[in-house]
């Protein structure tokens, strides 16, 4: 695979890894400038920086860095008597230096928007700067064909097997679909479903919320026959910013939708610390 399409792969997939990238040379080192290797969160390779010893010893610190989250540049010395400051000896012989540029790449958080209206368009207008993979689905051509702006669009019904094939674990979802009926089979599909998002957010006043949850539960409860964890869901949607146009409730989704985000985060980085 092109290293470049794996790495595109990589970070729609909400994966880490560390691409190692030879920038400079002197002497016999194993391979020239420009040469990749990116290495992935599950162990696997893909390209080389010319194999052996350099490359295990490279590996190692991609490994490191990528626990830590670091991008880093790292000169080796390739032989004896190299006068290489600070540079980071290997046992190998073949003289000279090499410097290798360790670069990070952080999983995109994806966020996935069931509905292309005025509130969806204007939620990915928000999101669309800050780095998120985002991916509008609707049922209606018409409406999808004016989105210019999303990384993906998705025209598919709602229904229980056409999500089968959308990633909804470790995501975003915003449910604001054009009517209550589609907005409570989406609800109903993800929480009938085995997946593991971070934020299920729903459009709703206070009144359809309790209706939809009453819903939910008589449905599912015959189905699964337990409690339904509610826990990751946000109805009514958004933090009370104030204001009811498209564009304020869009921006009061994209705000929680960012307190969630840093709020994970810094979870993550304390049972780290324990």
């Amino acid at each position: 695979m092109d290293i470049y399409k794996a790495i595109i792969d990589l970070q729609d997939k909400g994966n880490t890894g560390v691409l190692i990238t030879v920038v400079n040379k002197k002497g016999h080192g194993p391979q020239i400038p420009g040469a990749k290797l990116l290495l992935c969160e599950n162990g696997s390779r893909i390209g080389t920086i010319g194999g052996g010893t350099l490359e295990h010893v490279a590996i190692d610190e991609a490994s490191s860095l990528m626990l830590n989250k670091k991008s880093v540049l790292k000169n080796y010395i390739l032989g004896e008597n190299d006068d290489v400051i600070d540079g980071i000896e290997t046992g190998m012989i073949c003289g000279g230096n090499i410097t290798l540029f360790y670069e990070y790449l952080g999983a995109k958080y994806s966020v996935l928007i069931f509905g292309a209206g005025h509130v969806g368009k204007a939620l990915e207008y928000y999101l669309k700067p800050l780095n998120y993979s985002i991916t509008i689905i609707d049922t209606r051509e018409e409406v999808l064909n004016e989105i210019t702006h999303s990384h993906k669009i998705l025209l598919t019904d709602y229904n229980k097997n056409s999500l089968q094939n959308i990633p909804l674990n470790n995501s975003f979802i915003v449910i604001t679909t054009h009517s209550h009926e589609l907005d409570y089979s989406v609800l109903k599909n993800i929480f009938d479903s085995e997946c593991n998002p971070i934020y299920v957010g729903m459009i709703a006043s206070k009144k359809k919320t309790e209706k939809m949850l009453n819903r939910l539960h008589s449905d599912l409860q015959s189905d699964i026959q337990s409690d339904i964890d509610l826990s990751k869901l946000y109805t009514p949607i958004g933090l009370k910013l104030g204001g009811s146009s498209p564009d304020e409730i869009a921006l009061s989704i994209a705000s929680e939708i960012q307190v969630i985000k840093y709020s994970q985060e810094g979870n993550k980085h304390a049972s780290k610390k324990h």
